[in-house]
């Protein structure tokens, strides 16, 4: 009787360990993250003195509205990470950053007013997420469909209707590199955005 009493306080005291180990796992803390992008154009001259701009909020595919990181696994399926999240919405953290690399170029400036509208941008977000259906070659995944449309004076019409995308090679399926990842292919589609914004003819005004 003895003897199995103390095999089952070994047997219980193992068990409390063990259910122990698993208590820091349960009150793990979230990670936020700030996707950061820049274009080469908004590093030159004279930002904010070209024409007025309005950017409207991009939408995004509703799979990818969540604030949780968002992993590809395979061709058909996807999961969340719920400890590792945007700053803020994706949609809106999208917005901003091209928004406010586009004020920041000589090529655009903020429309104050409505008459100062010379150009309204709208967008689709379709991917944002990281690509792990290879985990020896993790990707940072990012297309959004972008609207630029040129005011006429009665109405506006699209000068530009295009999808960009990007495609960054990680070094691992790390929360911070695919942060980073986003971040470099936001900046890839804004150079190609302003190559086709010159190549339509609107170039910076003269000094």
């Amino acid at each position: 009787m003895k003897n199995r009493i103390r095999w089952f306080l070994i047997f219980l005291s193992l068990y409390l360990m063990a259910g122990c180990t698993t208590i820091p796992n349960e009150f793990q803390e979230k990670v936020f993250y700030r996707i950061q992008g820049q274009s080469a154009m908004a590093d030159k001259g004279s930002p904010g003195t070209g024409e007025g701009l309005l950017v409207k909020r991009f939408y995004i595919a509703p799979e990818l509205k969540t604030p949780s990181f968002v992993y590809r696994l395979s061709p058909t399926r996807f999961t969340s990470d719920y400890y590792n999240n945007y700053i803020t919405s994706p949609a809106r953290m999208l917005t901003d950053i091209i928004k406010e690399d586009l004020w920041a170029s000589p090529l655009f400036s903020p429309a104050q007013t409505m008459a100062d509208i010379h150009f309204q941008l709208g967008g689709k977000v379709t991917q944002f997420y990281g690509d792990i259906q290879d985990r020896t070659q993790p990707k940072a995944v990012i297309t959004i469909r972008l609207i630029l449309e040129k005011n006429t004076g009665d109405r506006f019409i699209p000068v530009i209707h295009k999808t960009y995308g990007a495609q960054i090679l990680l070094d691992a399926p790390d929360p911070g590199l695919l942060a980073d990842g986003l971040g470099k292919g936001i900046n890839k589609i804004l150079d190609a955005f302003y190559k086709d914004i010159q190549a339509v003819g609107l170039t910076p005004p003269e000094k």
